[in-house]
């Protein structure tokens, strides 16, 4: 017999595995005593040892051979249930027939005009009664099976798709900006006109360092590439205003539409409305006059090269006198140097109203959870009798099971020790009664 290579896995199956020889006489003991024990004996039944299974249809004795003990014994004794439990089912399965067929014979059997109503009527209760004493079998029988094999229904889909997915998450109830503690309009133009003045501030230091280079170096852009960086800086000016409309137009409708909180509607100050009419009519005649510019640069090209160096020379005189009139009133705003800013600032808007709105989503989440959880716990401790009822928190619970735990080791303890005690006593009559056999024997 080969071993296996592990130790331990050999050390463990040692006890289930038998040498050829104890094989061979297992099979031989097992071959003789079906071979004894079964009814009728024929050749399929002498073959019926190679598979240690016993054959349909044969009945066997009901003693077990001397050498047949341990797990050799249960297994003849399964084989007898199972045995058992085909006789019965085909019983069952007979009587069920039975029935079947008999109800069809009793509704088909005509009744003969010599029997009285008196016999005929205790007949066919004495029939409906073993009938009835018949299905309840079947009931029982039928409940047997379902509470072993239960059928449960199909469940609603919405059922399935909130047990897989869970709640929908509820809206916010009120407005982002006064959950947030949202500042006023006035502290919202004071950050406002802030940002202008640090802007002011750095487009100067741009602009000085800009003159510098022009004083070192006398390459002046031509009126052209002037023309042509202006209309690419209005038009990203104009692409990314719509943009942002755009966005506070969803964003702002969509709130006040889920948000039952409405924001209240501000009356317009009209010191604010001139400011930015002022404002507005200022932008609007620079844009005049850079168009205006920007026609004359573009009538320029089209006249001969001597005239156009005269006008050239009187546009850069023009330019140097309004470039002066720009540096000397700085209340005018250049926004080519505010144009690599906004990108960065709408990005930094829009991360921190998602920052905000996962926040509130977050904290609603664990709320919920919270109340939820002080819910069943106040559940459970109405319906149980370690704590008081309506208690929420959890430091009772533990410290009700710790004491529910040593309770329960000092009754087990208890129990241990009066079991030994009685193994004890049963050990001690156990020596008493073999005593006294010895000794009646002895006698």
């Amino acid at each position: 017999m080969q071993r296996c290579p592990v130790p331990d896995i050999d050390r463990a199956l040692s006890p289930y595995i038998n040498t050829r020889e104890e094989t061979l006489r297992v099979r031989r003991t097992l071959s003789r005593y079906l071979t004894a024990s079964l009814r009728p004996v024929n050749a399929a039944t002498q073959n019926q040892h190679l598979n240690h299974e016993i054959p349909h249809n044969l009945g066997a004795v009901g003693t077990n051979p001397p050498g047949l003990k341990g797990s050799r014994g249960a297994y003849l004794e399964a084989i007898r249930s199972k045995k058992a439990a085909q006789a019965k089912l085909e019983r069952l399965q007979a009587s069920l027939e039975e029935l079947q067929q008999r109800h069809v014979v009793e509704s088909s059997v005509k009744v003969s005009p010599q029997e009285t109503d008196v016999a005929q009527s205790y007949i066919t209760l004495l029939r409906q009664r073993r009938r009835f004493a018949e299905i309840e079998i079947v009931q029982a029988s039928l409940e047997k099976l379902l509470n072993v094999n239960p059928i449960e229904g199909l469940k609603d889909p919405r059922d399935l798709v909130k047990d897989s997915i869970g709640e929908q998450p509820s809206l916010p109830a009120e407005r982002f900006e006064s959950l947030a503690h949202a500042e006023n309009s006035a502290s919202s133009i004071l950050k406002l006109k802030n940002e202008v003045l640090e802007a002011r501030s750095s487009m100067d230091r741009a602009r000085a360092a800009r003159n510098e280079v022009h004083g070192a170096s006398q390459d002046v852009p031509s009126l052209a590439v002037q023309v042509y960086a202006l209309s690419r800086a209005r038009e990203e000016i104009v692409e990314w205003v719509q943009g942002e409309l755009s966005k506070m137009d969803e964003e702002s409708g969509f709130i006040e539409d889920a948000s039952p909180v409405k924001r209240p509607v501000a009356q317009p100050n009209g010191q604010d409305l001139a400011s930015s009419e002022s404002q507005i009519r200022s932008c609007y005649n620079q844009y005049t006059a850079s168009r205006a510019n920007a026609i004359e640069g573009h009538h320029s090209f089209q006249q001969p090269p001597a005239t156009r160096q005269g006008e050239l020379e009187e546009a850069k005189q023009d330019t140097y006198t309004t470039a002066q009139n720009t540096t000397s009133g700085s209340s005018k705003v250049l926004v080519a140097s505010l144009l690599p800013h906004l990108s960065h600032l709408a990005r930094h808007h829009t991360n921190e109203r998602l920052m905000l709105l996962q926040t509130l989503y977050l904290q609603n989440q664990i709320s919920s959870a919270d109340e939820a959880m002080g819910d069943s716990l106040a559940r459970l401790a109405d319906e149980s009798h370690l704590l008081p009822s309506g208690s929420r928190g959890i430091e009772p619970w533990g410290t009700a099971v710790a004491e529910l735990e040593t309770r329960n080791l000092e009754s087990v303890e208890e129990r241990l020790h009066s079991s030994r005690s009685n193994i004890n006593n049963i050990a001690t009559i156990i020596d008493l009664c073999s005593l006294q056999s010895k000794v009646l024997d002895s006698i």
